[in-house]
């Protein structure tokens, strides 16, 4: 045996136990590079605070094109920048771009128009300053609650992302969160509920919108199908519950009931059923909203907060089911949506009704069309930016942010 090959043997038996990690020690080191952040240090540029002029900072997870929940972010953040405010973004712990400037890049080609600064960082939190600092999701609100130079901290709240877990320590972590004293952008009232009434933040509400320039209904030479079902298969989002819709789908058919399905949202492959399909996978609005204009009805569920998709539908004026949960009773009105009771039966029943009876289609395709009517996304960017303003000039007056 060689002096290397025994000097190998005696640095590896020498070397401490980190050169192998057990699969419940990887767990551990991944959810700690998440959550252990030391604080930041420095203090609040009080003393030069401008309503007018804010300096907004986003934090957000790296992103890829199509993201939708990224879109909401950059939607609202294009327009604060647009408002007048200072805007930039921090990406935690970048595994898709390996720099600032290649996400802004994406940002620009892909989502919204955005000329403010993008930077990458992980491990430690970023040593920055401003007026207002913005957690989007559970993680990122680790770094931003121990970033120690912001005015007042905000947490951005598209859904309850605890519901993304099984019990656990990721859900109770993810809870954790929403007790951090950052104030809460809430995406509709069931969340600005539950922020308020469960773990008591100040909350305020802003509504999904839609881009009125691209879902709108069809010309007069565009016809409805008879008998085709939009329906919205992402499932590897567990929260749509695709499972569901697609054993309705199999008691229709048990039913004889004459129906097509054109799924959307993901890439489906190959089926084995017996009913007609397309398989449409990742659309993009533009083929979205034509899909919507021609459609019989669409079908589009989530078991936590509402989708997107339920609007753009609506505002195409195509009659939408979606599961009649307390999350979506809380957002649309009884007279814009047929609500399905979240089982096979309970859905296949309310897809056949629509399906047979036209004139209900029609009174839900001009309830969810004058439903919608008043949503814009200017509108809810106004009313980010109207409690942004509030909160950090309520900050400002208490000395700045103790989060």
């Amino acid at each position: 045996m060689s002096f290397f090959t025994v000097a190998r043997r005696v640095v590896r038996i020498l070397s401490p136990a980190r050169a192998h990690k057990s699969p419940i020690e990887r767990r551990i080191a991944h959810l700690e590079r998440l959550i252990a952040y030391e604080p930041s240090g420095g203090s609040p540029p009080i003393a030069s605070t401008n309503l007018s002029r804010l300096r907004i900072t986003w934090v957000i997870p790296d992103f890829t094109p199509g993201a939708g929940g990224h879109m909401t972010i950059f939607r609202i953040a294009s327009y604060l920048e647009r408002f007048g405010h200072e805007v930039r973004f921090l990406i935690q712990n970048p595994s898709i771009h390996k720099s600032g400037a290649a996400a802004l890049a994406t940002i620009n080609e892909y989502f919204q128009p955005f000329s403010g600064i993008v930077e990458l960082f992980k491990d430690r939190a970023p040593d920055a300053i401003g007026d207002a600092l913005i957690a989007t999701d559970r993680f990122t609100c680790y770094p931003v609650n121990a970033m120690q130079g912001f005015t007042r901290k905000f947490y951005f709240v598209q859904d309850y992302e605890t519901s993304f877990y099984p019990a656990g320590a990721e859900a109770l972590l993810t809870e954790a969160t929403y007790h951090y004293d950052f104030d809460c952008l809430c995406a509709g009232d069931w969340l600005h509920r539950r922020m308020t009434e469960q773990f008591g933040r100040w909350s305020m509400a802003w509504p999904l919108a839609y881009d009125a320039g691209i879902y709108r209904p069809g010309a007069g030479l565009t016809k409805r199908h008879r008998n085709r079902i939009a329906l919205y298969a992402r499932y590897v989002t567990p929260r749509r519950a695709v499972e569901l819709a697609f054993m309705a789908l199999a008691v229709l058919q048990k039913q004889g009931v004459d129906f097509e399905v054109d799924f959307f949202g993901w890439k489906l492959g190959t089926l084995n059923v017996d009913f007609p399909y397309r398989d449409h996978g990742v659309l993009t609005s533009e083929e979205l909203s034509r899909l919507y204009q021609t459609a019989t009805i669409g079908v589009v569920f989530s078991a936590t907060n509402h989708s997107l998709v339920n609007k753009e539908m609506m505002a195409c004026g195509l009659p939408v089911i979606d599961l009649d949960l307390e999350s979506v009773r809380a957002i649309f009105p009884d007279n814009a949506m047929a609500f399905a009771l979240p089982t096979p039966e309970g859905i296949a029943g309310q897809i056949k009704r629509l399906l047979e009876q036209p004139q209900e289609r029609e009174r839900l395709s001009r309830e969810g069309l004058a439903y919608v009517n008043n949503f814009s996304w200017e509108r809810s960017a106004r009313l980010i930016e109207a409690a942004i303003k509030d909160r950090v000039a309520y900050a400002t007056q208490q000395g700045g942010c103790d989060g």
